[in-house]
């Protein structure tokens, strides 16, 4: 499906719009995000002895971003290159751990905090703008992306089942990068501008942990992650010009990226895989752009 995606992108690429000149614009972000991840496996490579044994979640994870980005447009055709970085400030951390399937006979739970780490996002993006009418635009797009979600554990409380938690400090690290590709809609009403936009991806994903307080593993990365799937980003946003060579937009986006493969432990004295079942990485974020021509 994704090929047929990319076929389709290309034909309309292969049609004339109006030209609109050449313009070159950098643009400013500040704003805040809400992150949830959470992952589980299995026993086995099979899926099973249980179907569930481990499942981590963080939850309520909260970040200042800053971005930064330009955009290069001419005769309809535009580049756009944006990275953003986000400082983690409050969150918090479950890990559980079953004897039975289905979540079934809990026999260890502890609850962490996460108010530590960092968010990175990287994207480069080309497309084409349709004008529909004088106030209507349609906007396509192919390009390549990467997310992260460098997510920690620490002050960790025993809930259910006995361990010593003193000195918890560990590390969970997911990377989401692949192709992507886009459409959009905007709406120009005088200095005003109203837009929405969809941006499909497909992903590979690349995770490891830093398990401190697991002296059977090895360190730095005690346990990998590889595993393929899909992402999908909504974003709307409301843009104001504040003069003729600039504007300030309020942005809303909300991602939901899911995937699935293989989860190795790296003991000490063997690498060991099982069913990674699932990896969850949902996010909402608001920020505010400033945007200027140079």
């Amino acid at each position: 499906m994704n090929k047929i995606i990319i076929i389709v992108h290309f034909l309309l690429l292969s049609f004339n719009s109006i030209a609109t000149g050449v313009e070159s614009t950098i643009t400013y972000g500040v704003g805040e995000r809400n992150t949830k991840v959470d992952w589980n496996i299995a026993g086995n490579l099979q899926g099973t002895s249980p179907n569930i044994i481990s499942e981590l979640t963080w939850k309520d994870i909260k970040s200042r971003q800053i971005s930064l980005g330009g955009i290069w447009t001419e005769n309809g055709y535009f580049l756009q290159a944006s990275g953003e970085y986000g400082k983690v400030y409050s969150g918090k951390n479950q890990d559980s751990d079953y004897h039975e399937n289905d979540r079934q006979d809990e026999w260890s739970r502890s609850v962490n905090n996460a108010g530590k780490g960092y968010m990175l996002d990287v994207e480069l993006n080309y497309g084409k703008s349709y004008t529909i009418s004088p106030s209507l635009k349609l906007s396509t797009s192919m390009g390549y992306g990467e997310h992260r979600q460098h997510l920690n554990m620490y002050d960790g409380t025993q809930v259910i089942g006995s361990a010593n938690l003193a000195g918890l400090n560990s590390l969970y690290e997911s990377n989401w990068s692949g192709p992507q590709v886009g459409a959009g809609l905007s709406y120009k009403n005088q200095n005003d501008v109203y837009s929405l936009n969809y941006t499909y991806q497909d992903i590979d994903l690349d995770g490891h942990t830093n398990w401190n307080l697991r002296s059977d593993l090895k360190h730095p990365v005690s346990m990998t992650q590889k595993g393929e799937g899909s992402g999908k980003k909504i974003t709307a946003s409301y843009e104001h010009a504040v003069s003729n060579f600039s504007s300030l937009s309020l942005m809303l986006s909300r991602y939901n990226y899911s995937a699935d493969g293989i989860h190795t432990f790296h003991l000490l004295s063997s690498d060991p895989s099982q069913k990674l079942n699932m990896v969850n990485w949902k996010a909402d974020d608001i920020k505010l752009v400033y945007r200027s021509l140079f």
